[in-house]
């Protein structure tokens, strides 16, 4: 296992407002572009856990995500800031676990958890190269 500098408890914290290319529109759905879109949201619970973990991990290593939750409960409309608050609540090895909160200027909208695992980044890469490498013997 790799030396880490996290703990359990820690917290990050990131705020945006919504634009334009945060609303459904972006993401294909016409008719209701002026609302906050769900992968807009995944999108910055996933930034949020990057960014808690930052430099806390050796050079070489990143993390990934192995599993991921969210029930996003209420719109927000473009213009509004949100807030996603990611907490990491669990360290086992190179596993990782993070409850997420994300709230607008009316309240709560949406709530949900990741799993990450800590990884070698060139291990990784490398292993991808090797699973696209039966593509090229495919054709």
């Amino acid at each position: 296992m790799v030396d880490i500098k996290l703990q359990e408890g820690m917290i990050y914290t990131i705020q945006k407002k919504v634009n334009y290319e945060d609303t459904t529109v972006s993401f294909g759905r016409s008719g209701i572009e002026t609302l906050f879109s769900t992968p807009a949201l995944v999108g910055l619970m996933i930034e949020a856990a990057v960014e808690l973990v930052g430099d806390n991990i050796p050079d070489g290593f990143i993390t990934v995500v192995k599993k991921l939750e969210v029930t996003h409960d209420k719109p927000t409309l473009q213009g509004m800031t949100v807030t996603i608050k990611a907490k990491l609540i669990e360290i086992k090895g190179n596993f990782l676990r993070f409850d997420m909160v994300c709230f607008d200027e009316l309240g709560e909208i949406a709530t949900g958890y990741q799993e990450r695992h800590i990884v070698n980044k060139a291990a990784l890469i490398k292993k991808a190269h090797r699973r696209a490498e039966s593509l090229e013997t495919k054709q």
